[in-house]
């Protein structure tokens, strides 16, 4: 029975972690991004993704200790430890996507908008802005692709 309650939770955490990253890439964003202003936009957006990384560690971390817990009792196998190489790979992503990096991109953009107000135009700000942006899509592009092989796993 534990071994089932065990299995179901890591499918879960599976399920948590990719369903996350899919609803907000193409359900949640794309709404947001088309009925808010831009103004509205970032506020929304600097509240949801702490909360949205908070998630992914949650069920990085659940993941983790239920593969690890089930490896335990069954022997560990090949498959167990690639498991839970990615849910540690998982949660560093995450946990670096949380702090620091967004908090970076959110410096860099109220630095963008200050000067913006008193028109000065900073390129070199909005490229370095950018690429964070851009790292982020690709960290988060790079669980899920964890995430699918996590299911794969399984």
């Amino acid at each position: 029975m534990i071994q089932q309650t065990l299995a179901y939770l890591h499918i879960l955490a599976i399920a948590v972690l990719v369903g996350k990253i899919v609803f907000l890439s193409f359900v949640t964003a794309p709404v947001l991004a088309r009925t808010l202003d831009s103004e509205s936009f970032a506020r929304v957006v600097r509240l949801l993704f702490p909360r949205y990384y908070a998630l992914g560690m949650i069920s990085a971390v659940v993941g983790w200790g239920t593969i690890t817990a089930l490896a335990i009792l069954r022997g560990y196998t090949l498959f167990d430890l690639v498991s839970s190489a990615l849910w540690l790979g998982i949660l560093a992503i995450e946990n670096y996507c949380r702090a620091p990096l967004t908090p970076q991109i959110n410096a860099l953009s109220d630095r963008l908008k200050e000067n913006q107000a008193r028109g000065l135009n900073t390129p070199l700000i909005q490229k370095r802005r950018d690429m964070l942006h851009k790292l982020t899509v690709q960290l988060n592009s790079a669980v899920l692709v964890m995430g699918l092989c996590l299911i794969g796993l399984i």
